[in-house]
């Protein structure tokens, strides 16, 4: 009888041990479940663009990662450094590389810095109008992608800057040619721009992007090239007082993100991240038009002064350019594929 109560015993203290050993692992075991679930859920991506808040191009990446966010149930954040915080866009590109940033936005200074061919899209009377940018985008989209990959990076969103326009302070501009009397701003080491000033005949004055207003407001410089758009969100357009009314340059914009950082993305977020990026695609080129138009009305309400080069002015200049810029032997892309676009292009015209 005693030796059956100390079996019992025994038996009860093994079921206790067993038990209090249960105890003990379940808040491990539900801290390691919530701590994955919660590692799977805090997904941070951090990205810089030049954009200053409130713009367009922040906007719509904004409503884009809010989508993604609800779609995945708020696994995935983005985290937006705009207005240049970050840097220009070259340091923005050395943080992404390092680790500090995982992508960004970016307009050609930038797009040519992680992929140089895509300088073709850049070339001054390149394009007529927003439906030829359509078509080559479409046409060439896969080539495009290629360029990223091979170079590190997931292109998220092919968008646009915009057309460009030529600015100034000098009242006195009326031709491209005048604007080779001026103070003309470039950033440091952007051959298109840097070639665009000899054609004129001058040499650019080289600033980064955040200290261009100041180098308005000290005379550093007179003129420069950006979209409308641009002009007004960055301030700049409170000191021009010309336009020259001729669109000769388009320039693309891209919204990327690190192969490092995508990576380690798991498949499912991925699949919802890029096909709502894609389907945001067309809609974000159609609101930066819409916003382009609006900008130029907005300058002229300002007074600013709208003048139109004569024919013979655009042609000299297209000529010069074509001559001297297009098939130039330090051009980032490789001649075939300009020729390919220039191909394309022709044929699309030729259906008009």
């Amino acid at each position: 009888m005693v030796k059956a109560i100390k079996k019992q015993k025994q038996k009860i203290k093994g079921l206790d041990y067993i038990h209090f050993s249960l105890l003990s692992f379940l808040p491990i075991f539900f801290t390691c479940i919530f701590s994955f679930q919660a590692f799977a859920q805090d997904i941070v991506l951090k990205f810089g663009t030049l954009a200053p808040a409130g713009s367009v191009w922040v906007d719509v990446v904004q409503e884009i990662s809010n989508q993604i966010s609800q779609k995945t149930k708020e696994r995935i954040k983005w985290i937006s450094y705009t207005g240049g915080v970050m840097g220009d866009e070259e340091e923005m590109i050395r943080k992404i590389r390092i680790g500090q940033l995982h992508g960004g936005g970016f307009t050609i200074n930038g797009i040519k810095k992680i992929a140089p061919e895509l300088e073709v899209l850049d070339l001054p009377f390149m394009f007529r109008d927003e439906k030829e940018v359509d078509y080559i985008y479409d046409k060439f989209f896969d080539e495009f992608e290629k360029y990223f990959e091979q170079r590190g990076f997931k292109l998220l969103l092919f968008t646009e800057q915009g057309f460009i326009y030529w600015y100034s302070k000098n009242p006195d501009v009326k031709t491209f040619r005048d604007i080779g009397k001026t103070r003309v701003w470039a950033w440091k080491g952007e051959r298109v721009m840097t070639s665009i000033a000899g054609i004129l005949g001058t040499s650019p004055i080289y600033l980064q992007v955040p200290d261009v207003l100041s180098g308005l407001e000290t005379g550093m410089i007179d003129s420069f090239q950006t979209s409308p758009m641009a002009c007004l969100s960055l301030q700049w357009c409170k000191l021009v007082k010309v336009v020259i009314n001729y669109p000769y340059r388009f320039e693309p914009g891209v919204g990327v993100i690190s192969k490092s950082a995508w990576d380690k993305i798991p498949k499912d977020i991925q699949d919802v991240v890029i096909s709502t990026f894609r389907t945001f695609q067309k809609e974000s080129s159609r609101r930066i038009r819409q916003g382009q138009a609006e900008s130029l009305e907005k300058l002229r309400k300002m007074g600013v002064k709208f003048v139109t080069p004569s024919q013979e002015d655009v042609e000299w200049f297209k000529k010069e350019c074509q001559e001297k810029l297009w098939y130039s032997k330090d051009a980032g892309y490789p001649q075939e594929l300009l020729k390919k676009i220039v191909s394309e292009l022709e044929k699309f015209r030729a259906k008009k």
